[in-house]
């Protein structure tokens, strides 16, 4: 019963993903030019994508913030750390505390690029860090392109914290917490060209479109079957 209501609440959300999709793409694609600091996030996004292709997968740095992910959002819920593992081969953390939220943290959950900012905006505590902001845009853009190049590649294969979960439901949640993630961060390196309640409002109004779409067919449906 509850596999079978995640799976409804997915089918649900899904417009709203589309929404969110539609929204982010006209979001970032709404200036004609790139910025100063939309040029390098784009440098660096794609120079990780580059460094993949051509040479290798740092799965072993991947799986480290994958178990790192688990255990920050276990403590954030109230939870402790009893092991932390990192091979090669894999990785394991054992939790005193774990939810659907904590088991699929590393995956809409940047870690790499989370760090980048609170590095930045930390020493911006103490320091001038204005002349460095284009290496922290790279580094942003560098960051978010592995996790979710690597995030992609690990969901190709069966992953043990998305089949307990859910498999459709997992999906669906990914997708639209990684977007809602991927917004806010382009909102905090590019400010005055990401409107997070432009976003926001197009994102429902394309669902709710989808959500009429669908109500008026299934009528109309139901109607001919009993006319």
């Amino acid at each position: 019963m509850k596999r079978l209501l995640k799976s409804s609440l997915a089918v649900v959300l899904l417009p709203l993903c589309i929404g969110a999709g539609k929204a982010l793409i006209d979001q970032v694609s709404s200036t004609d030019s790139l910025s100063h600091q939309q040029f390098y996030f784009m440098l660096g996004f794609i120079s990780y994508l580059m460094i993949q292709a051509v040479f290798f997968k740092p799965i072993r740095t991947y799986i480290f913030g994958h178990e790192l992910s688990h255990a920050l959002w276990s403590m954030l819920f109230g939870g402790r750390v009893k092991e932390f593992n990192v091979s090669k081969k894999g990785g394991s953390v054992l939790l005193t505390k774990t939810n659907f939220i904590i088991n699929l943290a590393p995956y809409f959950f940047p870690i790499y690029t989370f760090i980048v900012l609170l590095i930045y905006f930390g020493l911006g505590v103490f320091v001038d860090v204005k002349p460095y902001v284009s290496y922290m845009v790279f580094l942003v853009g560098f960051t978010l392109s592995f996790h979710i190049a690597l995030t992609f590649n690990s969901l190709t294969t069966r992953q043990p914290d998305v089949i307990k979960t859910g498999f459709i439901f997992s999906l669906v949640l990914i997708l639209l917490i990684n977007i809602i993630t991927v917004v806010l961060i382009l909102k905090i390196v590019t400010p005055e060209k990401i409107s997070i309640a432009g976003f926001f409002r197009q994102s429902f109004n394309v669902a709710f479109d989808i959500y009429t779409w669908i109500i008026i067919h299934v009528k109309s449906f139901v109607l001919r079957i009993f006319n």
